[in-house]
Parts: structure tokens; sequence; C-alpha cells
């Protein structure tokens, strides 16, 4: 029975070979057969498009031959001969290109040229069933202007072009009405066929036919033999892939078969008629010897079941060890992280903010929770070089002082500090318990002492021992750290007190323009905090006004270490002298700069006011002089011309000329009067009274009030009825308010307004008179109280009367000012105090 099996198994083995070389055989087959039908179809494809290229080729010269004929010639013969003669060879478009294809099939007689129509004109041309359907497509499809394709006449093969022929109006004189048709046609076909056509209906076709046959003879001879090249490649292919097939499969399966030979028991007696046969089919060889291996497996897993009962009892045990190791791991562990949580709590209270005593309490607190000790203190270096108990807990017995030495000159630390590298063991609470101490250290200098009461014997070992000398130098830093934090914020407070105390604006600034420190002067002109101007760029400040020093920075010299010293005038009037002093580094190069900005404008003011002064009074002491030595000459001169008016009634020639010397030497007794008034103005007493200042304005305006309704100059007021009255010299204020409106009035000339507005600004009366004239340039406005100094015509003023209007204000205690823009206006503000009891009166 097994020998039949065997045989029945060589049998499946052979047929499974045979089954793989007919599949490749057969897959191989039909790649050639595919490879062949794409060349086929291939070629065949090219020549319909080479066809169809030549088919239009001598279709569109078809077409330009009627289109030439219809648009052109056929006009222009009607036009000679008349509309009723037609000469066919030269007019008909139909006869003309059969006549050219006829000669063009002569030369190539296998082209085929067709131009035919239902009810053909010549019968010869009638449309046959072919041709018919074609023309019925062409009316049911009237988008489709072409058609190609095989078609086959008798037993050849040709490939046709169709094209529709419909009539255009042009064509309707001889296809139209037979009517209307030219004699010359109804004589040749008579009137019965050829005529009614309609345009734009397709009424015929024209087609061209190229034989094929013999090119598609070529093609499939060139296909056949391409598949046989094809096929003996696929041949080759087939040997050589069989070939690989054996050496590198079978070669391999039937290393894996040994492998499962030497794998199985050689005692076995069901595998061993296997064994012995000497070739077998390798896949079928395999899979029996992998049953084998199967059944084995499944043996040695019944083994395995026995040994699971008993595995388990050894398992429980090695768990129980487990469990018992892992909550040892997890007390060793939690222990772990209370020290590093310690560890990470004195690195964090470096730079902490609270006090130096809450960070000792926290101290001691984390060291009770990793340390099993009862108590624990510390111990901080005085002045004196001793050691303060500065905190403690859970215990009372600990000194309050550790003495450097005692009063015998001894040294009593010694019991609790040694060296910075190793604790020392004090005296012993009990058998079971010991007093450690532990130095705390920072960059070997010691700063105190740990102290730690009843810590039990069995717990001190080398862990303990390396820990607590790690705690005690981490505490080292945390106290010195805090040391020099404190040491610093007092430092950096009193620079701030320092600097804030400054009443100008004063800065700190980076070489890259960044705001270092500040002050509250600082602070309080631009309006914003300390914590808007820190750490921000000087230029990128959003402040109000303007900061003084950001446009100056750009014109420093950065490489010097000499200090910059620059006067600037802000819009407002405002005058500030402005100081850069670069701090220097080491390598000679801009580390900081201190900014200042120091506000003169009173100093400037004050300067202003007493050159301004001692410019009037020297002035006024030489105009007296002057005056008084002209005044005489010129009454002389005046005496003589009227003498010699009397004497010259008559001659009127010497009159225009006296009349001349009179009117100069008249401006000349004007110009020393103003002299002599300004002179006495600087010695003449001032008898003030108390008046209003209100009335001293209306009472000037009521002056001036007609010539300005002739220059057309409105007078706006706005005078505050509730102003106090002041103690002022009414006539000499008069003459002030009199000068100011006047030189408003000449300044605009005619059509303009001049506003006057009085009003209390504080303990000062404030009278403002504006107009809306030409302005006065900015380069001159500290001149136009300078006596002489006028911007008039010559002989249109003496330039006094603003000196003049300067000195009564200021004698009156009294300031006046100017504020114009140019072409705008200007605007002349009198400020008087209120109260002038004080001042009597000369």
């Amino acid at each position: 029975m097994r020998d039949i099996l065997r045989d029945l198994a060589d049998k499946d083995q052979h047929n499974l070979k045979l089954q793989f070389q007919v599949g490749l055989g057969v897959i191989l087959f039909c790649f050639c057969l595919f490879t062949t039908t794409i060349i086929y179809h291939f070629q065949k494809n090219l020549l319909e498009e080479e066809t169809l290229r030549q088919a239009e080729l001598v279709m569109t010269s078809l077409e330009s031959t009627r289109s030439y004929i219809r648009e052109v010639l056929r006009p222009k013969m009607f036009a000679e001969l008349g509309e009723d003669h037609f000469i066919i060879e030269a007019m008909s478009t139909s006869f003309i290109t059969r006549v050219i294809m006829d000669r063009f099939t002569s030369e190539l007689p296998d082209f085929k040229y067709r131009r035919v129509a239902i009810d053909a004109r010549n019968p010869d041309f009638e449309a046959n069933s072919q041709e018919r359907e074609m023309i019925t497509f062409f009316q049911k499809n009237v988008q489709d202007q072409e058609w190609h394709g095989m078609t086959r006449v008798a037993s050849d093969r040709y490939y046709t072009l169709y094209r529709p022929i419909s009539f255009k109006s042009s064509c309707l004189h001889c296809h139209g009405d037979p009517g209307e048709a030219p004699s010359a046609i109804l004589e040749l076909y008579g009137s019965s066929r050829g005529f009614q056509r309609q345009t734009g209906v397709v009424s015929g076709i024209q087609s061209i036919s190229i034989p094929v046959e013999d090119s598609l003879s070529a093609i499939l001879q060139t296909s056949f033999r391409m598949f046989g090249v094809v096929l003996l490649l696929a041949v080759l292919l087939y040997g050589t892939i069989w070939l690989l097939f054996h050496q590198l499969i079978i070669t391999n399966l039937r290393e894996l078969v040994t492998l499962f030979k030497t794998s199985i028991d050689e005692d076995d007696s069901e595998t061993e008629p296997y064994q012995k046969k000497g070739h077998r089919e390798e896949l079928k060889e395999l899979f029996e010897n992998a049953r084998t291996l199967v059944s084995h497996l499944r043996e040695s897993r019944f083994r395995l079941r026995s040994y699971a009962d008993n595995l388990e009892v050894m398992v429980a045990e090695r768990t129980e060890a487990l469990e018992k190791s892992e909550s040892q791991l997890q007390v060793q562990v939690k222990k772990r992280n209370r020290e590093l949580k310690l560890h990470n709590t004195l690195a964090g209270l470096i730079t902490s903010t609270e006090s130096l005593q809450s960070i000792l309490k926290q101290v001691l607190g984390e060291v009770l929770q990793v340390v099993p000790v009862q108590g624990v203190g510390i111990y901080l270096s005085n002045t004196e070089g001793d050691f303060e108990l500065r905190c403690s807990q859970g215990t009372d017995i600990l000194p309050d002082v550790i003495l450097q030495y005692d009063t015998a000159g001894k040294a009593a630390a010694q019991q609790y500090i040694t060296a910075c590298d190793r604790i020392a063991l004090n005296d012993a609470t009990s058998d079971e318990t010991i007093n450690v101490s532990v130095p705390l250290c920072c960059r070997d200098q010691l700063q105190g002492v740990l102290v730690i009461t009843e810590l039990p014997v069995e717990v001190l070992n080398d862990c303990l021992h390396a820990l607590l000398l790690s705690i005690g130098r981490q505490i080292g830093q945390t106290v010195e750290s805090l040391d020099n934090i404190q040491s610093l914020r007092r430092s950096s407070e009193l620079l701030q007190s320092v600097v804030d105390g400054i009443s100008d604006p004063l800065i700190l600034l980076a070489p890259d323009g960044m705001l270092k420190m500040v002050n509250e002067a600082f602070l309080l002109r631009h309006k914003i905090s300390r914590k808007e101007a820190l750490g921000k760029m000087i230029d990128k400040l959003n402040t109000q006004p303007e900061c003084l020093f950001t446009d100056r920075l750009q014109e420093l010299d950065l490489t010097v270490e000499t200090p910059h010293t620059k006067e600037i005038q802000l819009e407002d009037g405002s005058i500030f002298d402005l100081f850069f002093y670069p701090i220097m580094s080491p390598e000679n190069a801009v580390e900081e700069i201190v900014c200042f900005a120091k506000d003169v404008t009173g100093e400037k003011e004050a300067e202003r006011r007493i050159q301004q002064t001692e410019k009037l009074v020297a002035i006024g002491q030489l105009a007296a002089g002057v005056a008084h030595e002209i005044n005489n000459p010129l009454g002389v001169i005046l005496c003589y011309t009227d003498i010699i008016k009397e004497n010259n009634e008559e001659n009127l020639e010497i009159i225009a000329d006296i009349e001349i010397i009179d009117r100069h030497a008249e401006n000349c007794r004007r110009i020393v009067a103003d002299l002599l008034d300004f002179s006495r103005s600087k010695e003449s007493q001032i008898e003030r009274r108390e008046q209003s200042i209100n009335n001293s304005i209306e009472n000037v305006l009521s002056m001036v009030q007609q010539q300005f309704l002739k220059q057309k100059i409105q007078l706006t007021t706005d005078l505050d009825s509730t102003l106090p009255d002041c103690f002022i010299d009414e006539r000499r204020l008069k003459q002030v308010f009199l000068n100011l409106i006047m030189n408003s009035a000449q300044a605009i000339a005619v059509n303009g307004e001049i506003t006057i507005t009085s009003r209390l600004d504080g303990e000062q009366i404030l009278v403002e008179i504006e107009d809306n004239g030409p302005g006065i340039a900015k380069e001159i406005q500290d001149k136009i109280f300078d006596p002489f100094f006028s911007t008039k015509e010559p002989g249109q003023g003496t330039g006094l009367g603003l000196s003049v209007s300067y000195g009564i204000v200021r004698e009156h205690d009294g300031e006046i000012k100017v504020s114009s823009v140019p072409e705008k206006g200007t605007v002349f503000t009198v400020s008087l105090p209120v109260s002038n009891k004080g001042v009597h009166n000369a």
C-alpha cells in the first residue's frame, strides 16, 4: 500500500513541475502574441495617418481651385460675356476639378476621385448607394465637415476621405431656377436635372480614395515576422527562467529539506521510508517533513503542559519575592525623590526674594522630611566671627551662640566645626542617637553650621554622610547668594534714590540705545512708568513730548571718552543743555552712556533780561546826550528857515527849497523828541494807582477805532470782566498797548483782524494782542525789543516803540513776550502781577 502511495506522490510531483513549465510557456506565448498585435495596430495607424494627410492635401488643392473659379474667374467671365453665356470648361467648378483629377489619376492611377450628387445634371455622376448613405450622414450631422476611414471596393481596401457639397448663393444662377440659368447650360444639359438647389443644403459629396491593400498586406507580413522573432526570444527567455528557477529555488528547497531531516528523530518509523528515498520532488518532500515536524511540536507542547502546573508554584514564590523587592525599591525611590526635592528647593531659594528668616524655616522643614532626626538648627557667622542660632525646629537644647574662642582663648567651636569636606560628630545623647554638625560652605568659605540632634546611629552611613555634605554646600551657596542679592538690592535702591533726587531728566543707556536706568524727572516729563521705559529702545518710546536725547545720540562720536555737551531749543521755546558721559570698558569700548538734560530756560531768560536792561540803560544815556547836542542846532536851523521864508515870499523857488529843509529838520526834531522820551522813561517816576487793565485797553481802542475802520481792520475783544484792579501807571501802560496795537495795524496794512484778550493766570494778568498779519521771521524775534531796530522803511519809524514798551512793562515787574509764525500772524503777550502794593512810587 505504501508503494502505491509513493508512486502516486511521485506522479503528483511530476505533474506539479509540468504545470509550472506549461504555465510559463503559455504566459510567454501570450506575451509574444500581444506584442505582435500592438506592433500591427501601431503600423496600421501610421499608414492611416499618412494616407489621410495625402488625401487632405489633394482635397485642399481642389478646394482652392474651386474657390478661385467661384470667386474670381466665374464673376470675371460673366462680366465680360454676359449673364446668359456660360463656358463650362472655364466656369464650372465640378467640370474643372474632374478634369484636373482625371489628369492626376492618369499619373497615379491608384487614386480615385469622385464628385457626385443626387439628381446630378450629368447622369454619369449620379451617387451610388454607398455615396447616398454618406450624403444622408452629412445631412443628419451638419456639424461634421468630413469623414475618413477604410472602405472596400470590390475585393480591394481603400482609405477614403469624404466631404459634403453644399451650394452657395453664387451657384444658384446655374443650379437654381431653370428660367434664370444661362442658355448654354440649358442647351447642353436640358432643364430636367441639376436644378432647384438650395443654399447650405448638402446635395452631394466629393471623395478621394487611396488604395491601401498592398500596404496592409506588407504590414501583416512584417507582423508575422516580428511574431517569429519575439517567439524565438521567448523560448530563450523560457530556458533562462527555468535554469534560474532550478538553481535558485530547487537548490534552496533541497537544503531546507535537509535541514528538516536533521531536525527529525532518525528512529521515527513513520518517516524512515521517506528518508531512504533517494530522489523526490523537493516541494512535496518539504510538505511531508513539515507535517512530521508539526507532530513533534504537538508532542513537545503536551510535555510542556505537564511542566505548567509545577511552574505555577515556582512563579508564585518568585512573584512574592519580587513584590517584596518592589516595595523596598519604592521606599528607596520615595527617599531619593525627597532628597531630589530638597536639592531643587534649595536651588530655587538662591534667587528668592523672601527674607532670610523665612527661607531658613523652609530649609529646615525640607531637611526634617529627608533626614530621620528629631531636631535641627542653623547657625550663621556674625561680624565677631562667632556663630548665632538663626533658626531651629524640633529642639530646644541648642545654645544661642557658638563662640569661636572661649574666655581662655581656646577654640571652643571645634566640636561643631572641623572642615568644609567633613561633618563633625558631637557628644552622643544616648546609645542609639548622636548629634551631628554639618558645615555650610561656599567656595571653601565657612558660612555657618547645620546642627542635627538625635540622629539614629544605624542610619549614619556613607550615603547619608555624602547627602549631608551636599545639603550643607547647597545651604551655604543659598545663604551667600541671598546676602549678595540683599547687598545688591540695597546698592541699587540707594543709587536709584540718588538718581531720582536729581530734578532734571537723567537716563543710563546701553550703546545700542536700550534704556537701563531712568530717574523720576524723566518719567514725569514724558508721562510714562518705569516699567514702560526700562529695557526698551529709546527710539521706540512712544512719549509726549518727544524724548530729548533721541535725535542727538546719532550725532555722538562714541569712539572717544570725552563727554559731549549740546544746547537745544524745543518748539515750545524751552532750552536744555544736554550732557553725554560715555562709560568706557577696560578694552576702551563704550559700555554705557549717562545722558543728562538740564533745563536752562529760566537762566537764559534771566540773562536775556539783564542784557536787554543793560542795553536799554546804555542806549538811554547815549540818547539823552545825543538829543541835547542835536536839539540846539535844529532850533537854529528852523529859526533861520522861517527868516528866509519871510524875506523871500515872492521867490517861489527859494521857498520850495526852504520847505524841503524845514520838513527834514522837523523829522530830525521828531526823532530827537523820541530820543528824549526814551531817555526820560528811564529817569521818570512811576505814578501808580489802583486801576483796571480793561479800562486802559478800551480807552486805547477808542482812540484808534476810526482809523482802523478806514483801513478795514476788524477789532475783536475778549476782556475778562472779573479781572481784579492792580497798581499801575495807566498813562504809561496805555502807551504800551497803543504801540503794540499800532504795530499790528501797520503789519496788516488793510483787510485784517486784531484780537485783544485779557485773562487771569494765577497771580498774573495776561493781555494778548494777536493779529493775522505776515508774522515776524524767527531769526529777528530776539532783536525786536532792541532800541533803533525796525523792519519799516527808512523814515517810517525810529525803532524805539517796542524798546520803550519793554522798559515800561519791566518797570511794572511784568514781562512782554512775542510768539509769531510767518504767514500766519503774531501774538504779543503782556503779563503783569496782580498785586503791586509792595512797590512804592519812585
